[in-house]
C-alpha cells in the first residue's frame, strides 16, 4: 500500500472507530496520541456536538509538518480541540509557532514513568553473559532506536578517549535500527578499532529493560536535530526510565531533552556533536563514584515526585477542568 493510500486508509479506519465509539457515548471527551490520529474528530464533532477532544503532541510529527503540506489540517485538528498537550517545551514552541490563531495554544505537560514496572534490579548476569560482558567492566547504554538523529556516532567518537582512562568499557547499543545508519556505524567502529568494545543487540524484549538499565554505569543518548528533515526528539522518556533503575543519565541541547534531563540533578547536558565534551562527562562520572550514586538518587528522587503517571495524570485533568471552565 503506497504512502498516500495507506494515510487515507488510516484516517478512514480511526474515523470509524471514533464514530462508534461516540455513537455509545456522545459527550466524551477523546485524548489522540497525535494530532493527525485527532483530525477525524473535526468532522465528528460536527455529529457529537457534546464531544470534545484533547491532541497530544510529541515532536516529529510536528516539526515535519512543512515536509507533509497538512499545515492547514494541522491548524483545523489543533483549533477545533478543547487544548493540546506538548509533552517538551520545545514541541510546545513548535506547535504555537505554527498556529494561526492565538486562543488555543499547547500548554506543557510532559510524560511518565510507571514507576512499579521500571525499577532497580541485580537480575542481569544472563545478559552480561550473553554479551560476553567481565564483571568489573564499565557500561554506557544506549537504548533507542539506531537512527541518525540519536548520536550514537559521537559517543563512538568519544570511545578512544574514555578507553584510554578505563579499558574495560563496553558501549551497548539496544534497539532496532536503519540499515544504512548501522553500516555507518559498524564502520566507524573499524576505523577506530572499537570492535571489542561495542554490542549490538537489536531489539529488546520488555522483560530485559529493567536489567539492561540497571546493569548500566551510564544511560547516553546526545540526539541531534536533522533540519533538513524537520527530524527532531520531543523528549526523551527512556532518560527517565534508566534514573527509575537507578542510573545517571548524559543527554544534548536538544529537542524536548532538556526536559527529561536537568543538567547536574540527574545527569548532564552536553551540545550535540561534541565528543570530547560527552568524553569528559563520562569520565567525571566513572572517576567520582559519589558522584555517580548523587546523579542516580537525585534522577530517582525526580522521577518519583514529577514523574510518575499518577502525577501527571492529576496536572492532566487540571488542565481539562480550566480549559473547561473558560468555555462556559
Amino acid at each position: 500500500m503506497k504512502g498516500r493510500d495507506w494515510n487515507r486508509y488510516r484516517y478512514g479506519y480511526v474515523l470509524y472507530h471514533l464514530w462508534k465509539a461516540l455513537r455509545k457515548t456522545p459527550n466524551a471527551t477523546v485524548i489522540t496520541t497525535t494530532w493527525e490520529l485527532g483530525a477525524p474528530m473535526t468532522k465528528l464533532k460536527k455529529l457529537f456536538p457534546e464531544c470534545r477532544y484533547i491532541v497530544v503532541g510529541h515532536g516529529l510529527e510536528v516539526t515535519k509538518i512543512e515536509k507533509t503540506g497538512k499545515i492547514k489540517c494541522f491548524n483545523a485538528t489543533i483549533n477545533s480541540a478543547l487544548t493540546t498537550i506538548a509533552e517538551s517545551h520545545f514541541t510546545q514552541e513548535e506547535i504555537n509557532k505554527r498556529i494561526y490563531s492565538t486562543h488555543n495554544k499547547a500548554v506543557f505537560l510532559p510524560n511518565g514513568v510507571d514507576t512499579n514496572r521500571f525499577f532497580y534490579t541485580n537480575n542481569y548476569t544472563h545478559l552480561k553473559n550473553q554479551l560476553s560482558i567481565a564483571p568489573d567492566t564499565k557500561i554506557i547504554l544506549t537504548l533507542a532506536r539506531v537512527i541518525e538523529r540519536k548520536g550514537h556516532d559521537t559517543l563512538l567518537r568519544a570511545m578512544p578517549k574514555i578507553l584510554a582512562r578505563y579499558p574495560n568499557t563496553v558501549y551497548i547499543i539496544a534497539g532496532p535500527g536503519h540499515g544504512t545508519y548501522i553500516k555507518k556505524l559498524n564502520t566507524l567502529i573499524k576505523e577506530l578499532g572499537l570492535s571489542k568494545n561495542v554490542r549490538f543487540t537489536s531489539f529488546v524484549d520488555n522483560k530485559d529493560l529493567n536489567a539492561f538499565y540497571s546493569m548500566s554505569d551510564i544511560y547516553v543518548m546526545v540526539s541531534r536535530i536533522l533540519e533538513t528533515e524537520g527530524d527532531s526528539k520531543g523528549f526523551g522518556i527512556t532518560f527517565l526510565e534508566a534514573n527509575a533503575c537507578g542510573c545517571p543519565v548524559i543527554g544534548s541541547y536538544s529537542g524536548g531533552i532538556p526536559d527529561a534531563v536537568e543538567n547536574d540533578v540527574n545527569g548532564f547536558l552536553i551540545q550535540p556533536d561534541d565528543p570530547d565534551a560527552l568524553a569528559i562527562k563520562i569520565i567525571q562520572i566513572f572517576d567520582n563514584k559519589n558522584l555517580r550514586q548523587k546523579l542516580a538518587d537525585q534522577g530517582l528522587k525526580r522521577v518519583q515526585t514529577q514523574f510518575t503517571w499518577e502525577t501527571v495524570t492529576d496536572q492532566l485533568l487540571n488542565i481539562i477542568k480550566n480549559h473547561s471552565l473558560t468555555m462556559l
